[in-house]
């Protein structure tokens, strides 16, 4: 095991490689390192990119942002983050047969944006967010700001909001529970289920799934279409002059909107 102490750009880190033989990334036998490093400089944001590797993005009342990369390959990749200013750009990329997953703990609200071709995201208490991601879940807890999640293959969960939720995926299913802002979900193939806190447009569209929308009992201009399947409307007022749309689209499969 070896120890290494480096300061850079406000950041104080504290590495510690604890070295395993594992079956890393395409099965090529290699090490994993973890490494724990400090970032002193106060962040606003957090931008991810690369290939292959999770991230993870808890917040509290913290001075400091504290870093937690484990490195799956060969060789060490050396630095796999860096500051833009106030922004921590996360890279998951670290060469053939290496990947990073990031574990970071920093200041609540921190706005979370990037790219990632593979891996699983998990943030809890981030501001704005805005994210792409190839293949893998995304789950999003109690975000502050406005939240838009593009995908291709995963499921992507949005956890009580406090703002606006975008969601659009070709294939997996989508949750947004609990929103207190409108909601805009869309997928290919996928079961939807919206749940909101507060009376809000909600536009619901998959073409092979269930959609479910609960929404606060009241009046609501309701829109359903079902190539094939059942639609159900239950403890909710129909009103065309209605303030708030729901737009539910399902090619096969049921539609239901009920009140809470």
């Amino acid at each position: 095991m070896t120890t290494t102490f480096a300061r850079r750009a406000g950041i104080l880190a504290v590495a510690t490689a604890a070295a395993t033989t594992l079956t890393g990334c395409a099965g090529v036998l290699g090490a994993k390192m973890t490494y724990e490093d400090s970032v002193k400089t106060k962040i606003t944001e957090i931008r991810v990119n690369g290939g292959s590797g999770d991230v993870v993005v808890n917040t509290g009342a913290v001075a400091d942002t504290a870093v937690k990369r484990v490195v799956r390959g060969t060789a060490n990749p050396g630095d796999s983050y860096r500051m833009d200013g106030s922004s921590l750009v996360l890279d998951t990329s670290c060469g053939r047969n290496c990947s990073v997953s990031y574990e970071i703990t920093a200041p609540a609200n921190v706005a979370v944006s990037g790219e990632l071709r593979s891996g699983n995201i998990l943030l809890t208490g981030v501001g704005t967010t805005d994210l792409q991601l190839t293949s893998g879940d995304v789950t999003v807890r109690e975000p502050t700001g406005p939240v838009k999640v593009r995908g291709t293959s995963g499921d992507i969960r949005v956890l009580d909001a406090k703002s606006t939720v975008t969601v659009q995926t070709t294939s997996g299913d989508i949750e947004a529970l609990n929103a207190a802002g409108a909601v805009d979900l869309k997928v290919t193939s996928g079961d939807i289920n919206a749940e909101l806190s507060a009376p809000n447009p909600v536009r619901a569209q998959t073409t092979s799934g269930d959609v479910n929308v609960r929404v606060p009992a009241g009046s609501y201009r309701v829109s359903t279409d079902t190539g094939s399947g059942d639609e159900a409307l239950v403890g909710i007022t129909n009103d065309p002059a209605a303030k708030n749309t729901i737009d539910v689209r399902t090619g096969s499969g049921d539609a239901t909107v009920t009140a809470r």
